[in-house]
């Protein structure tokens, strides 16, 4: 029944899930998978899949057409867990060789004539938004205009240092939120409340600047936290006005005890706020400094690093394209149709990428291929509409050159 949907449209996402959960072999439950990302990478069950299956590797390969078990030991814990709990430690499951099933038909995906004297027959940089060759010293594309010099992090993701540091930010800002409590309370001073509040709203902004990896946050960290500590230690340095607590007309008994108590609630929260203006200002010069860098690279065509599925080469093209890198995202939807020729979406997508950039033989030629393919009426008349399409494009140019 699902087969016989998805025969009706090709593109149903829902049909091709399911179908990933009646295949009874890990190669066409990824085939299926696939094909849910190609209509919909945004899909996390099927991410979900595909990431189980790559991991569900098979510790040796069974005999050809038979079921086998396999059986694996994992070291325990420790003496007592492998005492008391034996059976933990050892995992069985029934592997089948996908091999032994029978072979389908070979699919003849869409191979690109090569008779075509353009830049993507040849090695050459150009440009990642229109496709214009470009020449060594560009930082800019002559055509598009687009500036090509981009500048990004170092390192793509944040490292385990740079999170302990927007936490100790935080912290400090929050710290001195139980300070403006401690003047308002039990020193009844608004000016110093206020004064506190102001340094802890900074600070949760310093924090979330650093989250999100702003130079600006970095730096007004370093000096801030530098004046804070050197504040407190100054303070420290003079002698405390008791004067400022606002407990003169309480009897001398009651003074006695009061003050010393409040004081030392304020002395603990200038010693906690000290210890981790220390700890910032550590991290903060000697751990997340890498984190801040920036490289300038040129704006090239060329393949981004991760995607290694067909799936992945779709999902960075369809990114790519949203942010008008078309020219990188053919190269990305090349690799995909390459991977995975029986995907017809990913020839559409390949055939309106060249259309966008001009390409339109090559376009057509993608397209026309798909069209041969594709066994839905409905798919092959949304195919022609584009075909049309791109036609009509053509005659402009095909006009001006008789």
């Amino acid at each position: 029944m699902l087969e016989a949907v998805i025969a009706a449209d090709e593109r149903n996402e829902t049909a091709w899930l399911w179908l990933s959960g009646a295949v009874e072999t890990a190669e066409e439950r990824q085939i299926c998978l696939e094909n849910v990302l190609a209509i919909n990478p945004e899909n996390a069950l099927a991410q979900k899949g595909l990431a189980k299956l790559a991991q569900a590797v098979p510790e040796k390969a069974p005999d050809v057409g038979r079921v086998q078990v396999v059986r694996r030991e994992y070291a325990p814990l420790s003496t007592a867990s492998a005492l008391l709990y034996p059976d933990d430690h050892i995992k069985t499951w029934e592997w089948r060789d996908p091999t032994a099933v029978q072979a389908k038909a070979p699919t003849t995906g869409y191979q690109a004539r090569e008779s075509y004297q353009d830049i993507w027959t040849r090695e050459v940089p150009m440009c990642g938004y229109c496709a214009q060759e470009l020449a060594p010293a560009d930082t800019r594309c002559p055509t598009c205009k687009k500036n090509l010099m981009v500048s990004s992090f170092r390192y793509p993701n944040a490292s385990s240092n740079l999170t302990v540091l927007w936490v100790l930010l935080l912290g400090v800002g929050q710290l001195f939120v139980l300070l403006v409590l401690y003047n308002i309370l039990a020193r009844h001073n608004l000016y110093t409340a206020v004064a506190s509040g102001l340094v802890a709203v900074f600070f949760v902004l310093l924090a979330a600047g650093v989250h999100f990896r702003q130079n600006w946050a970095h730096l007004a960290a370093i000096y801030s936290l530098v004046a804070l500590i050197l504040g407190l230690l100054l303070r420290w340095a003079l002698p405390a006005d008791l004067e400022a607590l606002g407990l003169a007309s309480l009897d001398p008994a009651i003074q006695d005890f009061v003050m010393p108590l409040t004081t030392g609630l304020g002395q603990t929260l200038h010693v906690f706020i000290l210890a981790g203006a220390l700890l910032a200002l550590f991290y903060a010069i000697f751990k997340a400094g890498p984190d801040f860098d920036r490289v300038a690279a040129r704006q090239v065509a060329t393949l981004t690093k991760g995607p290694k599925t067909a799936a992945d080469f779709n999902a960075a093209a369809t990114q790519l394209a949203r942010n008008g890198v078309w020219a990188t995202a053919v190269l990305h939807w090349q690799n995909a149709a390459a991977k995975a020729p029986e995907h017809l979406v990913y020839q559409e997508s390949l055939g309106r990428a060249y259309a966008q950039l001009g390409f339109f033989e090559r376009s057509l030629d993608v397209l026309q291929g798909a069209l041969r393919r594709s066994g839905s009426a409905e798919r092959q008349a949304a195919i022609q509409q584009q075909i049309n399409a791109v036609q009509a494009k053509m005659e402009p140019q095909t006009q001006q050159a008789k």
